[in-house]
This record gives C-alpha cells, structure tokens and sequence, in this order.
C-alpha cells in the first residue's frame, strides 16, 4: 500500500463510527463498479490465510483482556 493509501486508511480510522460506515458503504458502492478480473484459487487462498491469522490475533487480545 502506498503512502497516499496510508493516510486514507488513517483518516478513516479517525472518523466517528457514523462516518466509518457512511464512507465505507459509499466505497463498496463505488468499488462494485469497477471491473476486476475473477480471483485465482491461489489470490483466495492468501485471503483466507491472512483472514485467520488477523482473527486468531483478534481472539488473542480478547483473551488477555478478559483474564484481565
């Protein structure tokens, strides 16, 4: 991700919720417009394995919170 990405990505996080799921339902909008070509097995199966990795951080943390 660039620099410039970088910084939307931050100033989203930045936004009340409100804003958060007003802007990102806007981007879905615009996103299904555009014309990518299909998923290759490979490019899901990368998808998959960072979803998981990203979710068993997730539970970590909520884990060490609850014992808290």
């Amino acid at each position: 991700m660039n620099i410039a990405s970088q910084n939307i990505l931050e100033a989203f996080n930045q936004l009340p919720e409100i804003e958060k799921h007003a802007l990102a339902s806007e981007i879905i909008k615009q996103v299904a417009m555009l014309d990518f070509p299909p998923l290759t097995d490979e490019a899901l199966t990368e998808i998959a394995d960072t979803l998981f990795v990203v979710h068993d951080e997730t539970e970590a943390k909520d884990a060490e919170t609850q014992s808290r």
